[in-house]
């Protein structure tokens, strides 16, 4: 159960009509919902590539950076609308 089928369940709360909803990960599941969910898509590759030379570069005893900023697409559904 995911918080599209909690809204949908309450008193003809519609999506994206009277509550928007966003997620993170643009998984399989985000595109499956119904109504299908906005998103955010990063790069999974990416994120692990970063993450493994960050973590090698702690176990050299090299400075790792304490903030990373990787690029993010936003992925337009049904969950959201124009305002």
């Amino acid at each position: 159960m995911n918080a599209q089928d909690n809204t949908k369940d309450r008193k003809g709360i519609q999506i994206p009509k009277d509550i928007q909803i966003i997620g993170f990960d643009d998984n399989m599941a985000s595109r499956e919902s119904n109504p299908a969910l906005t998103t955010i898509h990063q790069e999974a590759p990416l994120r692990a590539k970063t993450a493994i030379k960050c973590l090698e570069a702690m176990r050299d005893g090299a400075e790792c950076e304490t903030e990373i900023v990787l690029p993010v697409e936003l992925i337009k559904r049904e969950s959201t609308r124009k305002l």
